[in-house]
């Protein structure tokens, strides 16, 4: 897989960066100087917040998947870590505050056309706070799981849910 990279210059020389083979990839590297720059997916996190056997979802109010219903999840700043970072965005797009119980997977985002990255799922449960959409999300609600919207989005927010299905972790399917 190929990263198209807007740098096209040595951030150690300032020579131009070339594609090259290094260590059987083709990576982006100075011409001049030993630099390469090494491409890492970045690192988000998503709740499951579970409450009386309902699901916390958001439709989302930006691409991709704008209109869509998702967990609430973003990317981990450099100053937290992935459980600090899953409350201040469940905070942030639903206006609840919440307890981080368990860890339930680590899966890839391989449908966000931004970037691939890692995502790190936690089950959580709300402590307070009200309902509210905010931030990236134009909607905030809890669904039963026997009546989850169609229109989900992120691959990764579906496989959670068989997970949490699987585990009974969830309510009954009944509508």
């Amino acid at each position: 897989m190929r990263h198209d990279l807007n740098e096209r210059f040595c951030a150690r020389c300032g020579s131009p960066l070339a594609d090259r083979a290094i260590e059987g990839r083709l990576r982006r590297a100075c011409s001049s100087c030993s630099h390469v720059v090494w491409i890492h997916p970045t690192v988000g996190a998503v709740a499951a917040v579970v409450e009386r056997g309902e699901l916390l979802l958001i439709r989302r109010r930006i691409e991709p998947f704008r209109g869509h219903w998702t967990m609430p999840a973003g990317y981990v700043e450099i100053d937290e870590t992935p459980a600090a970072a899953v409350t201040r965005e469940v905070r942030e797009e639903t206006g609840l505050e919440v307890v981080v119980e368990e860890l339930l997977d680590v899966v890839c985002n391989d449908d966000d056309p931004r970037r691939r990255g890692l995502v790190v799922a936690y089950l959580a449960r709300p402590v307070g706070g009200r309902l509210l959409a905010g931030d990236d999300a134009e909607e905030a609600r809890f669904f039963r799981f026997g009546a989850l919207p169609e229109d989900l989005g992120f691959a990764n927010n579906r496989w959670l849910i068989e997970q949490l299905r699987r585990r009974g972790l969830v309510g009954s399917d009944e509508p």
